[in-house]
């Protein structure tokens, strides 16, 4: 697990970021003010408003978000629906972050975050309404440990929306955002996801193959001309590294060529 919180640990991520925000006002900092910078995963706040649109959570609720970054996705759920969220993360300077920006932008009463190792969750079974893991899974070697502790914590009916990236065809090409190598990613195919889901327990709601909007969506942005601007591109830099760029070329030239492929799997725990 060190290889991970070396790959993405940071100091400074907070003032960075505050830098980036075009007028930024920390005493009156709104959560949609982060978005350009905290939604750290595939599509980014597009996927982040549709997989929430999925869940559809009540101000009752209580979702637990796994790996949850800097915080964005959990502090859209609660900004958005007015539901409880905890973050966990194995990175400490996510987990500071995330816990500060958090702060600033009024939603400390509502998000909470946590250092704590996905396979191992810190909460009582049947805590949670809803659960989501947004592009975690390629940095995880033990994915069963870490799907059985989402069957575990969720209450009966509770549903998790879990997205990665997968093989399709080949080995994809190196660095991508989560890995420099082969050896720190921790690649399945879709079928092998699947397994892991139904050997917990889960039932199977859905499985979205949403590599083409990947594609789309990056070949819409070199089309277009719209590129990240310079605080934005800092701001991504901090947690992808200096080789964001090519490590995000890396990745939609993988998934352009069928080498791998991007999924959101739908679960619920019937049981």
């Amino acid at each position: 697990m060190s290889s991970v919180t070396t790959h993405y640990g940071s100091d400074g991520i907070v003032e960075r970021i505050l830098a980036a925000i075009p007028d930024a006002k920390p005493d009156s900092l709104s959560a949609a003010q982060l978005y350009p910078f905290d939604q750290l995963h595939g599509r980014e706040l597009i996927a982040t408003q549709d997989h929430a649109a999925r869940l559809a959570p009540s101000p009752t609720d209580r979702i637990l978000d796994i790996g949850s970054g800097i915080g964005g996705p959990a502090r859209f759920l609660a900004a958005t629906y007015g539901c409880d969220v905890d973050g966990v993360d194995l990175t400490p300077a996510f987990v500071a972050a995330s816990s500060r920006l958090t702060k600033l932008s009024g939603l400390a009463d509502k998000v909470r975050f946590h250092e704590a190792n996905a396979a191992k969750l810190p909460f009582a079974e049947n805590t949670f309404d809803a659960a989501i893991c947004f592009y975690v899974g390629m940095n995880i070697a033990d994915k069963a440990a870490v799907i059985g502790q989402a069957f575990r914590v969720l209450k009966p009916g509770g549903k998790l929306i879990w997205t990665e990236a997968v093989l399709a065809g080949g080995e994809p090409h190196y660095p991508l955002p989560w890995a420099v190598a082969p050896e720190a990613s921790h690649l399945v195919d879709r079928n092998a996801l699947k397994t892991l889901f139904v050997d917990a327990g889960f039932h199977v709601d859905d499985i979205i193959d949403e590599t083409g909007e990947h594609v789309e969506l990056a070949l819409k942005r070199a089309s277009s001309g719209i590129m990240p601007s310079p605080a934005q591109q800092q701001a991504n830099e901090i947690v992808l590294g200096a080789e964001f760029v090519q490590r995000r070329k890396n990745y939609i030239r993988s998934l352009s060529e069928g080498r791998l492929a991007s999924l959101a799997v739908i679960v619920s725990k019937t049981a």
